[in-house]
């Protein structure tokens, strides 16, 4: 019981203390500006979404290269195994596929921001 009283003392004091300490900043008037995390230029959901996709279209691309390094080390790893060299077309296959989808997207982005941008104005 003893603990106790002296836990909710100990609680209470540090309550008081730090509402002493701490009161004066809550109402105190603080002009703080926040820079952008996001650069320059982006101050808009469409500059937002122009950001991304530059983004993943770099790393995409990237991703593409390696995949087609990875495919030719495949090629090569097969030494004329039929079954091995089905497997390394089909990662080849894929990752053009990929390519492609990739590039399409970048380019339908593109003709829609500037659809977009040009009725704005």
């Amino acid at each position: 019981m003893k603990k106790t009283v002296s836990k909710i003392f100990i609680h209470g004091f540090s309550l008081i203390i730090l509402s002493v300490i701490f009161a004066p900043l809550a109402f105190a008037e603080v002009q703080t500006t926040i820079d952008n995390p996001l650069g320059k230029g982006v101050n808009s959901i469409p500059a937002l979404v122009a950001k991304l996709m530059n983004v993943v279209a770099m790393v995409g691309g990237v991703v593409v290269v390696f995949f087609i390094i990875y495919a030719g080390f495949k090629f090569v790893e097969a030494q004329g195994n039929p079954g091995k060299l089905e497997k390394a077309r089909d990662t080849l296959l894929y990752t053009v596929i990929g390519a492609a989808v990739l590039l399409g997207a970048d380019v339908i982005a593109n003709v829609v921001a500037g659809t977009i941008n040009s009725i704005k104005n």
